[in-house]
């Protein structure tokens, strides 16, 4: 059987979000097994990316060490 014809034919078959996790899992078999080695510029960021990524971290006010144990023993949970 050619896997790679019936994997071609089964993507073409799927919506493009899901072509894309296609193509996710391949890199990741292929990373988990080491087939393609990692070329480190590969793993840089760019100053956008990084910007982007780091971004979802920004709080909208400062808040204390002290005032997230409050909040958190409030509502019931424990550090």
């Amino acid at each position: 059987m050619n896997y790679i014809h019936e994997i071609n034919t089964q993507c073409q078959r799927l919506p493009e979000d899901l072509q894309k996790e296609v193509v996710d899992f391949i890199g990741y078999l292929a990373t988990r097994y080491q087939l393609n080695p990692i070329n480190q510029s590969q793993l840089a960021l760019s100053d956008t990316e990084l910007k982007q990524a780091t971004g979802i971290l920004k709080a909208p006010k400062a808040v204390s060490l002290e005032e997230m144990d409050r909040v958190i023993k409030n509502r019931g949970g424990r550090l």
